[in-house]
Parts: C-alpha cells; sequence; structure tokens
C-alpha cells in the first residue's frame, strides 16, 4: 500500500468563527460544558459535505 500524504487545510477567519459558534452552541446543550474540538468539528462539517456531493452526482 502506498504512503497517504495529509497536508493541513487552512480556513479563513469566517470559517474559524462559525465553527467556534457551532462549538459554543454544543457547550451550552451540554450539561457539564463539555464541546467537541474545532478539528472535531470541521471534520464532521466535511463529511457532510461530501457526502451531500456525493447524493447529488
Amino acid at each position: 500500500m502506498s504512503k497517504q500524504s495529509v497536508k493541513p487545510v487552512l480556513l479563513s477567519e469566517i470559517q474559524i468563527q462559525a465553527i467556534r459558534k457551532i462549538q459554543e452552541q454544543h457547550r451550552q446543550q451540554s450539561g457539564i460544558g463539555v464541546t467537541p474540538t474545532i478539528h472535531e468539528i470541521a471534520r464532521g462539517l466535511m463529511d457532510k459535505a461530501i457526502a451531500q456531493i456525493a447524493q447529488e452526482a
């Protein structure tokens, strides 16, 4: 199997602010203030976007 190359993806300030809003919503819904990391939220959003595009194709 070939070695995969993973590269970081840079987000704009507006995108980071939107993710932080999502993070704060999770914090408010949590009884103890637990929230997913920015990375977890970003990966989840990418998964949803890719799945949506795959359905349209």
